[in-house]
């Protein structure tokens, strides 16, 4: 029915993608004793020190006069980031250095600038920032999310396509969150909030991938041209006849991954801005193996499974696809 069988090769998938992510968790828990953490965090999530400037503004004082006193009050010293916040209460300004820069120097700098703020209400301060600070509640929170919309959707697939459906897209889920939280921690590419917004694209398109998947098998499964066939083969022949879509979704991701990646760092002037879209490299990286080789050798299997444990109790033997569409069709009525 295709050439390209993956289905009877779920033993090697399983091997692959068990260790894949093994490795990936075995280097993440290394650099998070020795580096970073186990993602490498960028600046968002990252350890830090910073001298936050919060300000009203006076009648003879302007924004640019603020910037102009705080970068003359840290001369030498270069901030890794700069953020702008306004409230009801004033404006702040938030100067970020590497956790390594100079402690005593940075408190000169608040000093200095402190100093200089005539006619405004506020000052500037200094502030240790705890490694992964805001990190890991964004993490967990966002885990809380996936695993959310899992449960969602094994519901769902439950009600729309049966129990063993259901299974094999709570598999394919797990997996490629899995694999992409692996290759993060491989690459070292700086994860920010970003990061998690993918993860979220990531199951997203898997389910919907999975739907596609599952719809072409069952209309297969009704189809008299494959009554006498091997319901394995046709798991297969559906996964061949739905491969063509899902690797042009994907590859579209990636094109338009790279292509606006490229803009934006070309417009900043800065190799760093590429990070995020690397990770959604990563994303759809692990989409493409997850959707096209495991997913349909994992549901494959399940089935078989499923429709073994159905003969088994019926003591029916091996049934044809065509005995158990009618089974199908026999239990909606």
């Amino acid at each position: 029915m295709t050439k390209f069988k993956v289905c009877k090769k779920i033993h090697l998938f399983i091997i692959i993608s068990v260790l894949f992510i093994a490795i990936g968790m075995a280097v993440g828990t290394i650099c998070h004793y020795i580096s970073n953490g186990f993602f490498n965090y960028g600046n968002e999530f990252s350890s830090y020190k910073s001298v936050e400037v919060s300000y009203r503004y006076a009648e003879n004082n302007s924004e640019r006069d603020i910037k102009s006193i705080c970068e003359e009050a840290m001369g030498d010293l270069k901030p890794v980031s700069v953020s702008y916040s306004t409230s009801t209460l004033g404006e702040e300004i938030i100067y970020k250095f590497s956790v390594g820069e100079d402690s005593a120097k940075l408190q000169a700098v608040v000093e200095a600038i402190n100093a200089k703020f005539t006619g405004l209400e506020s000052g500037a301060t200094y502030h240790d920032g705890v490694v992964n600070e805001g990190g890991s509640k964004a993490i967990v929170y966002a885990a809380i999310a996936f695993a959310s919309a899992a449960a969602f959707q094994f519901l769902y697939y439950i009600v729309r396509y049966k129990l063993r459906a259901a299974f094999s897209a709570l598999l394919a889920g797990v997996h490629n969150i899995g694999v992409f939280c692996a290759l993060l921690a491989v690459t070292r590419i700086p994860v920010g909030t970003e990061s998690i917004a993918i993860g979220g694209i990531v199951l997203f398109v898997t389910m919907l991938l999975c739907g596609l998947l599952f719809d072409r098998t069952r209309k297969n499964f009704k189809n008299e041209k494959y009554a006498k066939a091997d319901r394995l083969d046709v798991v297969e022949t559906s996964a061949s006849e739905v491969r063509a879509i899902s690797v042009s979704v994907l590859v579209s991701l990636a094109v338009a991954a790279v292509v606006i990646g490229a803009l934006v760092a070309i417009a900043n002037m800065y190799i760093g801005a590429l990070a995020p879209f690397g990770v959604a490299l990563l994303g759809v990286i692990a989409c493409l193996y997850g959707i096209v080789c495991f997913t349909p050798a994992v549901h494959g299997a399940i089935d078989a499974c499923c429709n073994k444990v159905l003969n088994s109790v019926s003591k029916g033997g091996n049934k044809p696809v065509k005995a158990v569409v009618a089974e199908d069709k026999a239990e909606k009525e």
